[in-house]
């Protein structure tokens, strides 16, 4: 494939943690979708308050296995040794969350439809592998599949988190806002770090704040560059991480309160967190939701260790079908390293463009490899009964250079949009669908989308082609 180089000349700060971190001022009503922070201010609402419970007196903290840290499973506000019989698990292998509220989701204009309605959560505590999950090496564990991540897992003696206690680690719980004894306004941090724009100094992705996106680093790295609230490293950016959880878009609820929730009993998908080092800065937002729909190369793991068996979201699981059509090259032959077809949830376009906003995720995507045809045919595996927004973007291999730096070259081949959407996925499926490829800047119905090209608002999902840094710019691989 064609290399790309990739000029981020970021060095990483010491990143500080998320403790008693207080929200930026308000935005504007409604929130600005343009800007590259997400603002939460409009997803707090009153009956999120509630009180934090004080964790049960602390007498004797044992420290079985002398290595100076005190069993957390014993002492929750204090210990911080998640397994006090082996001297090898401590603060810097694994991650104590100590138990109580936190809450989950957001309703920001960066959020897709499934990450709402906002709710309050109560996670008993657990503990979280402070770094992402490597080979005796050193190297870090990627591009694994759901199974082979919960199989990793599992030989090490730990499972896959939950998806709450995921994000629990990455927002924080409602003991670290403004009032640590309640929940409330200050404890919708965005990011792992806090409150500020991701950067290159703050997460390892295609950093998109402005301007052109650029690769921070181009590859997944082991270097530390955000710390969440509770220690956790590189929970935003480097690999998307999987979880326990199967996926749904309507799993969230506020009443009856959610109490250690493990998501739907059956289904086909399962759900990534995090970002990766490929992906946009609105992935990096710890509410951000994808699907093994989406997964590819840049996936990884952290493990959990948890006592508790955790219950069951109680909803039906998901009826997928497929939409079949097929893409056309409207500027003759189709050459290139790939063709993606996806798929957005309607209900996250803006009703006055009718695009799709920074941050919203793709509910499913199709890589096809265009090798000088003038149709290619095209499925999708949707969630029944919503109606979705379908876009082409054709990779030709072809970077550009701005300022230095190499860009990466999705949608450098043409863009496109199915003739019928919104398509709604009915319960038999769809056929019949087409879209039309056409350069940047040829215009007609089959150009570009406004808005930029198709992939930009959800980012690059995992399995974007890698961008590493040749000696002298591009070269052919």
């Amino acid at each position: 494939m064609i290399l790309f180089l990739l000029a981020c000349a970021c060095s990483p700060e010491a990143p500080a943690t998320a403790r008693r971190s207080h929200p930026p001022p308000p935005g504007p009503p409604g929130g600005a979708s343009s800007s590259p922070v997400e603002d939460l201010s409009s997803s707090w609402d009153e009956v999120l308050a509630a009180d934090v419970p004080p964790l049960p007196p602390e007498a004797a903290c044992p420290d079985l296995d002398g290595d100076g840290a005190t069993d957390a499973w014993t002492c929750p506000g204090s210990g911080t040794d998640c397994d006090d019989n082996d001297a090898a698990v401590g603060p810097e292998t694994e991650r104590w969350v100590r138990p109580g509220p936190f809450l989950m989701g957001s309703a920001s204009t960066h959020a897709g439809a499934d990450e709402g309605p906002v709710h309050r959560v109560t996670v008993s505590g657990y503990c979280l592998d402070r770094r992402e999950l490597a080979d005796p090496a050193g190297t870090l564990r990627e591009g694994l599949t759901w199974p082979e991540a919960e199989a990793a897992c599992t030989a090490v003696g730990k499972a896959l988190p939950t998806e709450a206690q995921w994000e629990k680690a990455a927002r924080g719980g409602c003991e670290l806002g403004t009032d640590p004894a309640r929940c409330d306004a200050g404890d919708l941090r965005p990011y792992p770090w806090g409150f500020e724009e991701p950067s290159c100094v703050r997460a390892n992705h295609q950093a998109s704040a402005s301007g052109s996106p650029t690769m921070c680093e181009g590859k997944s790295t082991v270097a530390t560059r955000n710390i969440g609230p509770y220690g956790h490293e590189e929970l935003a950016g480097n690999l998307w991480e999987w979880v326990a959880d199967r996926y749904h878009p309507k799993v969230y609820h506020r009443d009856p309160p959610r109490v250690d929730p493990t998501g739907p009993a059956g289904g086909d998908l399962h759900v990534l967190r995090g970002g990766g080092w490929n992906t946009f800065s609105t992935n990096m937002r710890v509410s951000n939701r994808f699907t093994s729909n989406l997964e590819g190369s840049a996936t990884g793991v952290r493990c959990a260790r948890s006592r508790t068996a955790g219950n069951p979201d109680a909803v039906e699981a998901l009826h997928l079908v497929t939409l079949a059509g097929e893409v056309r090259g409207g500027d003759g032959p189709m050459v290139g390293r790939a063709l993606y077809v996806t798929a957005f949830d309607a209900a996250d376009a803006d009703p006055r463009t009718g695009m799709v906003p920074p941050g919203r995720s793709p509910v499913a995507e199709a890589r096809l490899t265009p090798a000088g045809e003038a149709v290619l045919p095209f499925t999708l595996e949707v969630p029944a009964g919503a109606s979705y927004l379908l876009m082409v973007a054709l990779d030709a291999g072809a970077p550009t250079q701005k300022g230095g730096k190499w860009m990466a070259p999705s949608g450098s081949g043409g863009f496109g949009k199915v003739d019928q959407n919104p398509v709604l996925a009915a319960e038999g499926g769809v056929t019949g669908l087409t879209v039309t490829v056409r350069a940047e800047g040829a215009g007609g119905p089959g150009g570009p989308p406004p808005g930029g090209r198709p992939n930009a608002p959800g980012g690059r999902p995992p399995g974007a082609p890698r961008a590493d840094p040749p000696a002298g710019g591009p070269a052919s691989h």
